[in-house]
């Protein structure tokens, strides 16, 4: 009922996003030590392009086999972050610190989305009349 709310949809989304990364970068600090073992992590989450691709106004529909599937992009996309400069001698790309950093980034992003969340919430039992 609640996930039809705008707000609430995505606060979400943003929240499984941000777990989401939590896992690919928990991935890479535990293979911080793996010989050749590249890092990666999730496509930035935009909440411009949420709303654009989630609510299209106009649905596009295929009449005709010759016409062009319509592509729908995934948000949680992972993508392989590859500096070669930045490689240890066995090939490993994973630098600790970054990774230490992207974790604090993503608990700040989870932290602000979870607010929003109570907020809305919030919001709604006051128009409703059932106080804070």
């Amino acid at each position: 009922m609640f996930d039809k709310l705008s707000v609430v949809a995505l606060a979400k989304n943003r929240m499984d996003w941000v777990a989401k990364r939590q896992e690919v970068l928990a991935e890479n600090i535990a293979n911080a030590n793996t010989p050749k073992f590249v890092p990666s992590d999730l496509k930035s989450f935009d909440f411009k392009s949420v709303l654009n691709d989630s609510n299209p106004t106009v649905q596009v529909k295929v009449t005709s086999p010759m016409h062009v599937q319509p592509v729908m992009t995934d948000p949680q996309t992972v993508i392989k972050d590859r500096k070669d400069f930045e490689s240890s001698a066995d090939g490993n790309a994973v630098i600790l610190e970054e990774q230490m950093a992207k974790v604090g980034e993503a608990k700040s992003a989870y932290d602000t989305a979870a607010s929003l969340f109570q907020k809305q919430f919030k919001m709604l039992r006051t128009a409703l009349g059932k106080g804070i």
